[in-house]
């Protein structure tokens, strides 16, 4: 399954007033760039909105839909052989997904609402002939599901070749918020060991593991919720190098 970023680039105003809401949510995004509003209404009409609860499992049709998250949060993970959760990816507001199913991808993947969401949905076919009638649209999505193939193709690699503290240290400062620097202690979203283990295909234990050495490291702090106290000695594990440059 794939996931496409999508950005949002309309202040909303008197534009937001002069058309529907759903319309206006589709027109802050740059996947629909270049279109008309008599085209993103007519797009709008294919879409039925549904709200779910966390932890539901939010496919229908045995995944043969796609899926836009208007709010929440959203896991997507595959099965490992061993029957590990590997989570490839976490959905966010203003993003696409289930568009494997466009190319008979779609059973691999599992979604699973991490808090309630409101997600607009289709079917594949239906989302195919929108695609038919825009051409523009159509190559972007193209472009990237080749970028999410790829990424998908990174998060099996690392699965097989990097170990639990390396995959562990990239997750958590993947988390740290784009207006926190490296100095100071900064908190993270408040996720379990749990969660934590299925985002990097590992068992709760190692990850459990992984933290109370870090602690006595100084590298993440003490109790919940969970805080990183050494970014740039976090950044180095996830290089593959020690935490410490004159560790032992």
């Amino acid at each position: 399954m794939f996931v496409i970023p999508l950005m949002a680039h309309h202040p909303r105003g008197r534009y937001a007033q002069r058309v529907p809401e759903k319309v206006w949510y589709l027109r802050r995004l740059n996947l629909f760039d270049e279109m008309s509003d008599e085209d993103v209404l007519a797009i709008s009409r294919e879409l039925q909105m549904r709200t779910f609860a966390s932890g539901q499992n939010c496919l229908r049709d045995g995944g043969e839909r796609v899926y836009l998250l208007k709010s929440g949060r959203v896991r997507l993970y595959q099965l490992t052989p061993d029957g590990h959760e590997l989570t490839t990816a976490v959905v966010v507001p203003g993003q696409l997904f289930g568009i494997g199913s466009l190319v008979g991808q779609a059973g691999s993947t599992q979604a699973e609402v991490l808090e309630e969401s409101l997600i607009c949905e289709t079917g594949a076919q239906e989302f195919m002939m929108i695609l038919a009638h825009h051409p523009v649209l159509m190559a972007r999505v193209v472009m990237v599901m080749a970028r999410q193939i790829f990424q998908l193709e990174e998060a099996l690699e690392s699965l097989a070749y990097k170990p639990v503290p390396v995959r562990l240290a990239e997750l958590l400062l993947s988390l740290i918020p784009d207006s926190e620097s490296d100095s100071g202690t900064i908190e993270l979203p408040a996720y379990s060991q749990e969660t934590l283990g299925q985002r990097i295909g590992a068992t709760r234990e190692a990850v459990a593991r992984t933290l109370h050495d870090w602690r006595e490291m100084g590298l993440v702090g003490r109790g919940r919720p969970l805080t990183i106290a050494d970014v740039r000695a976090l950044r180095r594990v996830s290089e593959g190098q020690r935490a410490r440059p004159d560790s032992a």
